[in-house]
């Protein structure tokens, strides 16, 4: 009886019953030929075979009809398209939403931990199908290849590499499920210990509310870890957060290294499930490459480097010449990072080669000469009054007699002094100085002569500013009554961000945190370009920072971190731990669903009939009757 129900099941049926009534066709077929006169040639003897060969017609009248190929051939092609007439089809046992899957594999952080996602290839293979579709999960979902067959998939899928962002399962399993026909097969393959975006929970319940199954594999591995989970700039410090996820306390050893050279060795204790600071000193004064390195056997390796990037243009050299070595402008831009301050004395002057030269004391003339010189072939210059400070070709100003307690205004807003409510600062001496031809003032007394207290102009190739803030001098520069304390612009909380915005208004802004990045981010270049990776050379117009390392990028590097405590956290704490509809790899086998669907067989029918067409008029030319 099995056998039966399966015979009929795989048997020829017709969706259109009614289109069988065109196998009559055959009839008036039968008929033509049997009415159709035909010329025989025969030759007679005797008058004796007449009756003989009458006999013979009559028992030949059907032979004749299987020695013509032409009826044969005709035959045939109205039983096939009187068949293709009436839709025929049979049951045919195939793969639910056509054979497709959709495989999504965990590309995350963590992922690298004790083999993982090696171990998630590993099952990723076990479910291939008629047509693969291959996800890999991170921070942004990444297509590896779609409807690929079971070979290709299986070749991409080797090649694959867990990268070092976070994961949102949520987004790759939308992807896929718009990918899908009802009754697909999506399988997520991940350690399901954090994410981004919604659970991956609700994810499976809306692609499995539109048919399609949804199955979540958990791969797992050693938990055992200490990273480093955070870093960021300090002044001109950097400060690294280095997290014990083991239980007991361990001691860390930590070796920081500038451009290849041994910086700094040291070594912590961190108690178990906590966390301890590190600090580079003065890290902003080394350009080049900084890699911080904790020496810990650990399931996760790719938490245990931090890199930071310092390019050479964000540091700022300042060479101050001065008499006055407790001046505040020195303090002050001791503070700004990035900037480093050496200090020189009038009567002794070393190179002045690629720094900012800031001078608040008279000089020599063989110094002076010197300045002249640098400037103009380019360098910057920041002459700040003093006492005794008379006129100079370098001089933006001419100054004149000494003038007592004025108010200050803005002459033209820059940078130098936006957001610094400069007005407020009271002056009790200054020059009354004169803007000479092509100088541009920027700050000026509220006296009516306007004289200029803070002004520039270029001096062949380079730039020299005048500041008529001059420094205080004295013991006590805080004593309003001290002759020597010409203004109180240092006492005001701005001072430091006056030297800053001038600072960066000669060189320009750079922000380090352009050179340094979290993993995760993309950027976007307005043409393809050449980018090379911490480990291979990629072309391409958007770039997904995947891996911890450094990136050249055309302008500029940047230093890449994972710093992300919950991936290199490696205890599920997550949906492995939560949800029971996730399997482990030893809990599930893949057995493909399948589902009885109409093939329909008009089309191979009426293949079938044109190929008998043909036939007939190949035959026809043959016989010589076309």
């Amino acid at each position: 009886m099995v056998f039966l129900d399966s015979f009929y099941a795989n048997s020829m049926q017709f969706a259109n019953g009614a289109g069988l009534y065109a196998l009559l066709s055959i009839i008036p077929l039968i008929i033509i030929y049997l009415l159709r006169p035909r010329a025989k040639k025969i030759k007679i003897p005797s008058v004796m075979f007449l009756l003989d060969i009458e006999k013979k017609k009559r028992l030949n009248i059907f032979r004749k009809f299987l020695k013509d190929p032409l009826f044969l051939i005709q035959l045939l092609a109205l039983i096939i398209i009187s068949l293709s007439i009436a839709a025929p089809f049979i049951m045919a046992t195939e793969e639910a939403g056509g054979g497709s899957t959709v495989i999504i594999l965990d590309g995350s952080g963590s992922m690298q931990a004790d083999g993982r996602f090696t171990k998630a290839v590993t099952e990723a293979n076990k479910f291939l199908s008629a047509k693969n579709t291959i996800i890999l999960a991170q921070s942004i979902p990444l297509m590896v290849m779609k409807e690929a067959p079971a070979s290709s998939a299986a070749d991409a899928l080797s090649k694959l590499k867990a990268k070092a962002t976070s994961v949102d399962l949520s987004s790759a399993i939308l992807l896929g499920r718009r990918m899908l026909p009802e009754g697909g097969r999506i399988v997520v393959i991940s350690d399901f210990i954090s994410w981004d975006g919604d659970s991956p929970a609700i994810a499976k319940k809306v692609a499995e509310a539109s048919g399609i199954k949804v199955d979540f594999i958990t791969v797992s591995g050693r938990t055992d870890n200490i990273g480093i989970v955070d870093g960021w700039f300090e002044s001109r410090d950097y400060k690294v957060v280095i997290k014990n996820f083991n239980n007991d306390a361990r001691d860390v050893n930590i070796d920081v290294t500038i451009n290849d050279k041994n910086a700094v060795k040291d070594t912590i204790n961190i108690k178990g499930m906590s966390s301890e600071y590190f600090s580079v000193s003065d890290i902003s004064l080394n350009p080049g490459i900084t890699k911080i390195s904790i020496d810990s056997n650990d399931a996760l390796p790719v938490d245990n480097n931090a890199f930071v990037y310092i390019p050479p243009s964000m540091q700022r050299d300042v060479f101050y010449i001065t008499d006055n070595p407790k001046s505040p402008s020195i303090i002050a831009l001791g503070l700004i990072p990035n900037t480093k301050v050496t200090k020189a004395d009038p009567t002794s002057i070393p190179s002045m080669s690629g720094n900012i030269v800031v001078v608040s004391a008279p000089l020599p003339q063989d110094a002076l000469s010197k300045l002249e010189d640098y400037v103009s072939s380019g360098g910057t210059a920041v002459i700040i009054a003093y006492p005794g400070l008379t006129n100079m070709s370098l001089l933006p100003v001419e100054p004149g007699t000494l003038g007592n307690k004025t108010s200050l205004n803005i002459a033209r807003r820059t940078t130098i002094t936006d957001g610094i409510d400069i007005e407020k600062t009271n002056v009790n001496k200054y020059f009354k100085a004169h803007l000479k031809d092509n100088a541009v003032g920027l700050v000026e007394s509220g006296d009516k002569e306007k004289s200029a207290i803070l002004a520039y102009w270029k001096f062949g190739k380079g730039t020299v500013i005048y500041s008529g803030l001059a420094d205080p001098r004295g013991n006590n520069i805080y004593d309003p009554l001290n002759e020597q304390v010409w203004n109180d612009l240092h006492t005001l909380p701005d001072y430091p961000l006056f030297w800053k915005q001038m600072l960066e208004w000669i060189k320009g802004s750079l922000d380090v945190t352009e050179y340094n990045a979290k993993t995760g981010m993309l950027i976007k270049f307005p043409a393809s370009v050449k980018v090379n990776t911490p480990t291979d050379k990629v072309t391409t117009d958007t770039l997904l920072l995947d891996e911890v390392g450094i990136y050249d990028v055309p302008g500029k590097s940047v230093a890449v971190n994972l710093y992300n405590e919950r991936e290199s956290n490696l205890v599920s704490s997550g949906l492995a731990a939560e949800e029971s509809n996730v399997s482990t790899s030893q809990q599930i086998a893949y057995s493909p669903e399948t589902i009885r669907k109409q093939k329909n067989l008009d089309i191979y029918f009426i293949m079938a009939a044109m190929f008998l067409v043909f036939l007939e008029l190949y035959y026809l030319r043959w016989r010589g009757e076309l």
